[in-house]
């Protein structure tokens, strides 16, 4: 009789993988009752690899599961942090009777039919995202997919309400999709080093021209009504616009002195 020893649970899109240690527990307690070691009577562990296929959803029903999210992120944060909580919990994401019919159609091999089941539905009810990955719905598309959602209604709402709607995510990733692949800074150094050209500058590097700060810069006289505001100053907007006019002396005063650094 073989018992599981040690057992390592790999969930995939649509497949269970598990990969056993197995045991003989006979060998084992004649090893046990044995005060010579390496007699023959221990016989060492087994690798057993045992694979579960288990259907996936169709689109419709993952379509679902993202608009449950989307009007709840609360069940969302419950998600992401491991436990299944409001109308998701209703969405019987477990597949327990998948998971009994798939054990008695395909058959687990050498691995324990009970122990196997049952540390594969204590792991799906530890990790929902397992459950949800093994159905064909990964945590990045599901993450994905629950945003796209969002800005789409955060774009009707703004169509709504006569505002230009933002670029969705969708249109944004067909559109870096279309583009292709980006170009590491590494990569483009070292092209540009094959070529020759890494120390030619770019074409936009002829089109800077130096302009001179002016010697004697126009001043635009004042245009408001400095008489209503300082009423006691009868001046107030010539002293204004000599004021703007020192200003700008010094300052084409000072530019001049850089010009000679």
């Amino acid at each position: 009789m073989s018992e599981l020893l040690e057992l390592r649970l790999e969930m995939l899109p649509g497949m269970i993988k598990a990969t056993g240690s197995l045991g003989t527990a006979a060998a084992e307690g004649a090893g046990k009752r044995s005060n010579k070691p390496g007699t023959g009577s221990e016989e060492p562990a087994q690798r057993v690899v045992c694979t579960l296929n288990i259907l996936q959803w169709p689109a419709a029903r993952k379509d679902e599961v993202l608009h449950q999210l989307s009007a709840h992120p609360g069940e969302l944060y419950d998600l992401l942090q491991g436990s299944l909580t409001g109308g998701l919990a209703e969405l019987d994401l477990l597949p327990d009777a998948e998971l009994d019919q798939a054990a008695d159609e395909q058959g687990t091999g050498l691995l324990p039919r009970e122990e196997l089941l049952l540390r594969v539905k204590q792991q799906l009810l530890k990790e929902p995202l397992l459950a949800l990955a093994l159905r064909g719905l990964t945590k990045e598309e599901l993450l994905s997919g629950v945003f796209a959602l969002w800005a789409e209604q955060e774009n009707e709402r703004d169509i709504e309400e006569g505002t230009p709607a933002p670029v969705t995510l969708a249109s944004e990733l067909a559109r870096l999709e279309r583009k292709g692949p980006a170009v590491s800074s590494g990569e483009w150094l070292a092209e540009a080093a094959a070529e020759g050209s890494l120390h030619q500058p770019g074409p936009l590097f002829h089109e800077i021209s130096a302009r001179p700060f002016p010697a004697m810069p126009d001043v635009i006289e004042p245009e408001e009504d400095w008489s209503t505001l300082l009423p006691q100053t009868p001046r107030a907007r010539e002293g204004l616009a000599l004021l703007m006019r020192r200003v700008s002396e010094a300052a084409a005063k000072r530019a001049a002195g850089l010009n000679k650094l």
